[in-house]
């Protein structure tokens, strides 16, 4: 009887198909010719971006609406190389990206002889910025290394991973009964819960204190434990806070809420007795610092996370707990169900939010006194919430326009709230809402971007509109890096000394029209919703060009707290 045979590309799919992959990202590289040639055989969608670095940004994308583990891969040398900042921005945001890197021929590989053509010693490039990595020196252990990297990828607090396979695998012919290609359940092990113990004492403390405040932080809407979130707090009558990271981790619109960055998050945090941090490394952007929190000595911080390296790592605490979000918020509802609760008092909840409210009311009145002849940023970010549903995916990006969308834009459904708030890293919202539409086909996506972080991967503009996904891009055309040149007038005390923050005044819907999108120029406030509203209509990719006010770009709301990450706590 012949034996069926399958070359490394095929074996290299049948794993990824086991483990739920539905697309790959990466540009065509001969030496992985044939995954691409199997891929669709596999129900895989190959999608091939402008540069690699988009690439790992667009799984972020795919990651961070969805859950599914997103896989990008990488021809031998520059295309390799080119993958590097999105694997640090991949690791920083916490997401599994599986990279899964080409290499040259066996002979002329590690080590690399001198002069070898695309060649270089690429594991040892990836060592220092993934979770783990690896190189495939044998057809057979493709199977054995990819499960690996999957646990990997998903153990603790996720990250992504390499995977370095010479071409010469990739096309390697042998008998496809030679290998055993697990399920992911026989290689991996069920999430951390919390102990009975654990979710006693908690609940106890919880139960015994006057006020409680819960902090939810990017693990919850990873674990799925967003609707687990609201119950609890509806059971406690506690007000919620989320980190920059995760604002969509609650919904906005719901009366227990709180924006951390505002007057009334931040008098809960600094007020509340209890502090239940859910799934987040309380980091810099969710302010660790003494000023914002009650004294560590009384204040009982009681963090929850999947990753013990980050419980108790920013901030003292008083009781630290490995666990997954979502199972540790089931079980302390199921405790308080079964023993009883002692509901918070909500007139609390009330005045933070009026707190809360009248700090609103003062953005408004700066809006409502502005003059000036072009957009306020704030303008355009509200009238896109008002023209996009409300589960509509939001992608923000740039410095000071991220800042805007950021406190203009309301989130009311889950892991619809894509961002920059754990490494800052400017140029992923274009490839973040690629990702995101190709995975959630049925959602609306659109990007709010500054110029500056918009010419980072704008070409992906051309990706979009080629593979026929359907995204809108909103760029705030100010013609500066406003962040830095404000951060320099700061320095300065003199605006004239301000240094290569001036920009060329783009057109950036010219430029998406020669890419093939749909596009507007957009100078008057009262053409802007009506600019929104067609973009959103188009049958194509878009690409809104808004006149924004540079002036009032400067210093958005919040810009005072923000800039504590950049020179420390400021009394």
């Amino acid at each position: 009887m012949e034996m069926a045979e399958i070359d490394g590309g095929e074996l290299l799919l049948r794993c990824l198909e086991k483990e739920g992959v539905k697309r790959i990202f990466g540009i065509p590289d001969n030496g992985y010719n044939t995954v691409m040639l199997h891929a669709k055989d596999h129900n895989i969608r190959w999608i091939a971006p402008r540069h690699e670095a988009a690439a790992v940004h667009m799984a972020e994308g795919v990651f961070k609406t969805t859950g599914e583990i997103p896989v990008v891969m990488s021809g031998a040398g520059p295309g390799t190389a080119n993958l590097v900042s999105g694997i640090i921005c991949a690791r920083e945001e916490g997401v599994p990206v599986i990279a899964i890197t080409g290499q040259r021929r066996r002979e002329v590989i590690y080590p690399s002889w001198p002069g070898v053509f695309q060649g270089t010693d690429q594991y040892d490039i990836f060592k220092p910025i993934t979770k783990w990595n690896a190189v495939v020196h044998d057809w057979s252990r493709i199977p054995e290394i990819i499960a690996r990297a999957f646990r990997e990828a998903l153990t603790g607090r996720p990250g992504p991973v390499q995977i370095d396979i010479s071409e010469s695998i990739f096309h390697e012919v042998r008998e496809d009964n030679t290998v055993r290609i697990l399920k992911p359940h026989q290689y991996r092990c069920e999430k951390p819960e919390i102990s009975s113990k654990q979710v006693e004492k908690i609940a106890q403390i919880i139960n015994g204190a006057g006020t409680v405040l819960l902090m939810a932080g990017t693990g919850v809407i990873n674990s799925g434990g967003t609707d687990s979130l609201v119950k609890l707090a509806e059971m406690l009558s506690c007000p919620v806070i989320t980190s920059m990271a995760a604002r969509s981790a609650f919904p906005n619109d719901h009366p227990n809420f709180l924006f951390g960055l505002q007057r009334g998050g931040l008098a809960a945090r600094s007020e509340a007795e209890v502090v239940l941090a859910l799934g987040t490394r309380l980091g810099e952007l969710d302010l660790p610092f003494d000023k914002y929190w009650g004294d560590y000595s009384s204040q009982k911080i009681i963090q929850i996370d999947i990753d013990p390296r980050s419980v108790g790592a920013n901030r003292p605490i008083y009781m630290g707990v490995v666990a997954d979000a979502k199972s540790a918020i089931d079980a302390l509802i199921d405790y308080f169900e079964e023993r009883g609760v002692e509901k918070k008092d909500s007139e609390l909840i009330r005045k933070y939010r009026e707190l809360d409210e009248a700090q609103m009311l003062e953005f408004a009145d700066i809006l409502e006194q502005y003059k000036g002849e072009r957009i306020h940023p704030a303008h355009s970010v509200i009238i896109a919430r008002e023209v996009f549903p409300p589960d509509a995916i939001n992608v923000g990006d740039g410095g000071n326009t991220s800042l805007f969308n950021a406190i203009f834009t309301s989130f009311t459904r889950p892991r619809t709230s894509l961002g920059i708030f754990e490494f800052g890293h400017l140029g992923t919202g274009i490839p973040y809402a690629i990702g995101a539409k190709a995975a959630n086909p049925d959602k609306e996506v659109y990007v709010i971007t500054g110029d500056g972080a918009a010419g980072f991967n704008f070409m992906e503009i051309e990706t979009a509109v080629r593979e026929n996904i359907k995204i809108n891009v909103i760029v705030h055309a100010e013609g500066s890096w406003c962040m830095e040149e404000i951060g320099q007038i700061a320095t300065f005390g003199d605006p004239s000394k301000v240094v290569a923050c001036e920009q060329y005044p783009v057109r950036w819907d010219k430029v998406a029209e020669g890419l093939g999108a749909y596009s507007e120029y957009v100078e008057r406030l009262d053409e802007l919703k009506g600019a929104f509203q067609r973009a959103r209509d188009a049958s194509k990719a878009a690409v809104v060009c808004v006149k924004t006010d540079r002036q009032a770009n400067l210093i958005p709301p919040a810009a005072d707290i923000f800039s504590q990450v950049y020179t420390g706590p400021q009394e």
